[in-house]
């Protein structure tokens, strides 16, 4: 069911090569890259962070400017700390600007404070690193559910996903997919398996 002879390598592009290649600002598409790898994880969290989606999306791509520059002036040290980390510091500094603006402007067309809900959308510092490791695990799976997606063949993968995902009883994915149940629960088990395998790796790589 396994579409390579050799399924322990990944193909995601690790973030080492990654930051060596934005060295060249010039470089539009590892750019692009890079944004479309943590970027989205970035809205994510701008909006459990408190958020409405429109100001999480401004934070995001404040983030990713604020990344650029910082690191194209040479700011950021490997030996001092994992690119997670990194990341999190301006993402968070960012949602805390746009907060800051937002309250200036609330307050400003309110009559008085108790007509405005800034307040109790602020983000709980002590919460806002919890929900970062979780947007970044969560990141990580789904870059590990597409390399799957590259080792697996079509079937399987639809047969995993209905069965797994969506909860379908296996003999209706059986039914859809012309296979047997117990291929079902086999193919289940076999991309569970190599998920668990991906993860240590893409960890180090993401």
């Amino acid at each position: 069911m396994s579409r390579d002879d050799n399924p322990t390598i990944l193909r995601t592009i690790t973030n080492t090569q990654l930051l060596d290649d934005l060295r060249n600002p010039g470089n539009e598409t590892v750019w692009q890259q890079f944004v479309n790898r943590y970027m989205p994880m970035i809205v994510k969290y701008a909006v459990r962070a408190g958020l409405r989606s429109a100001d999480a999306e401004d934070a995001a791509q404040q983030t990713m400017i604020a990344f650029c520059t910082a690191y194209q002036q040479g700011k950021y040290d490997r030996e001092k700390g994992r690119l997670r980390f990194w990341l999190y510091g301006i993402a968070r500094n960012q949602i805390k600007s746009v907060f800051k603006r937002r309250a200036k402007q609330e307050v400003q067309v309110a009559e008085d404070t108790a007509q405005t809900d800034f307040f109790a959308r602020q983000p709980d510092e002590a919460d806002l690193e919890k929900v970062w490791e979780e947007e970044w695990r969560e990141a990580v799976l789904r870059q590990c559910l597409e390399e799957v997606h590259r080792e697996f063949d079509a079937k399987s993968i639809e047969a995993f996903e209905l069965f797994a995902w969506k909860g379908l009883p296996a003999q209706e994915v059986a039914e859809r997919l012309d296979m047997t149940p117990n291929a079902v629960f086999i193919v289940k088990s076999r991309i569970l398996k190599r998920i668990r395998e991906l993860v240590p790796d893409m960890e180090k790589i993401w």
